[in-house]
Formats: C-alpha cells, sequence, structure tokens
C-alpha cells in the first residue's frame, strides 16, 4: 500500500471505523477497533509492524516501531481458500504485543494488503462467516485491540463490502 505512517484524530466514543486514505485512488484500509473505547478524543498515529510475515510489507526483526506511535497494525494476516484468515504463528510478534500494550499503544491485526486475497472472503456468505469468525477468534487469542482491514481491490459491489464490515463490527 506503500503508507506506512498515518496521523489522524478520531473519536473514541464506540467502535471507530477509521478510513486511512492511501496513496493510489483503488486503495483504502479500514480499522474496527474493539467495543471498549473512551470517550476522549486524542490524535491517533498507526503505523504498520511489517515483522509479521514476510511475503508482504518486508520482514522487521526488532521493534522499529515509532515511540509516538499510538496503534500498532500487524501485517498481514493470510488468507484461506474457505474465507478464514490466519495468523503466521512462527513469525508472530508475542513479546512486542506484549511491551507495545503495556506502553499503551493499541495493536490490531490487518487483513488485506496488496497480496491480501477478497475473492475467497466476498466467494459467499458462508466464506464471509468464517471471515468474521476467524478474525474474532485472532482477537480473541491474541489479545489485540481491532483489527484493520486494508482492501486494495475487489469484484463484489460496494454494499457487499459494507455488510462485511458491519458483519465484522457486530462481532468483535
Amino acid at each position: 500500500s506503500g503508507t506506512c505512517n498515518i496521523l489522524s484524530t478520531m473519536t473514541m466514543r464506540q467502535p471507530a471505523l477509521l478510513l486511512l486514505l492511501l496513496t493510489t485512488a483503488y486503495s483504502f484500509s479500514f480499522q474496527v477497533a474493539s467495543k471498549h473505547q473512551s470517550n476522549a478524543v486524542k490524535p491517533v498515529l498507526s503505523m504498520f509492524y511489517c515483522g509479521f510475515g514476510g511475503d508482504f510489507c518486508g520482514q522487521s526483526t526488532d521493534d522499529d516501531v515509532n515511540a509516538g506511535t499510538t496503534n500498532v497494525i500487524l501485517a498481514f494476516v493470510n488468507t484461506s481458500p474457505d474465507g478464514s484468515v490466519f495468523v503466521d504463528k512462527d513469525n508472530y510478534p508475542t513479546d512486542l504485543q506484549a511491551k507495545w500494550q503495556a506502553a499503551g499503544k493499541k495493536v490490531l491485526i490487518s487483513v488485506g494488503g496488496q497480496n491480501g486475497n477478497w475473492a475467497y472472503i466476498f466467494a459467499t456468505q458462508d466464506s464471509t462467516n468464517n471471515f468474521v469468525n476467524s478474525v474474532k477468534s485472532i482477537i480473541a487469542t491474541h489479545g489485540l485491540d481491532g483489527v484493520d482491514i486494508d482492501i486494495e481491490s475487489y469484484m463484489v459491489t460496494p454494499r457487499t463490502v459494507a455488510n462485511m464490515i458491519n458483519q465484522l463490527r457486530g462481532a468483535i
């Protein structure tokens, strides 16, 4: 996607759906944060951490997250043909996640990117359900604060995409 740092301001009144504008006209990314957010308005600096699956945006080997970052986005989960997603367990930054969260940073998992296979996720309603359930499970299993949806291309209607986002938002 070409964008590593996104600075914006958002209200933490309810689950936030934050549109991250990327460098191409066809790229967009959403952050769906968990249901429990504070009511304060504060600046948000989100940064992709690319030490999690070398097939996508590189391979960090240490903590290269800017100290001022408020949201660390782990890029990226992998997509299965049934629409579900899974983490690269061998490269999962468990210790770094604990360090970031102890410092007050939110840690999110990212789905998509330039190699994300949205055709699998949108193939059928069952595959979309598999996607939503697997994201919910990853968030719970790893104690994450939410999910970043990075949709750069898709061959379905915008309504189908919106329905998936609403379903995911309701599940987490």
